[in-house]
């Protein structure tokens, strides 16, 4: 983690930036998938830049959409 081992304004800024990214980070792992791509929509226009980051968000949601298909198939209430 210690990029910079002296002091100065370097190290200074380099830990600002790192406690800004964390926070960016966290706030955006937070949002639920649709947020995502409403988020990049409106920062980037619609349908438009971040290809990759469009297609990990669409496939992440329906992986997780399907296993929780398969979760609730397995779990059917029979009368007796």
């Amino acid at each position: 983690m210690a990029k910079y081992k002296k002091e100065g304004p370097r190290k200074e800024k380099w830990l600002t930036r790192r406690a800004e990214a964390l926070v960016r980070q966290e706030y955006w792992e937070n949002l639920t998938p649709i947020q995502q791509l409403n988020n990049l929509d409106k920062r980037l226009g619609w349908q438009y830049g971040a290809v990759k980051q469009r297609a990990r968000i669409i496939k992440n949601a329906s992986e997780s959409y399907f296993e929780e298909k398969k979760s609730k198939k397995g779990k059917v209430n029979k009368k007796k």
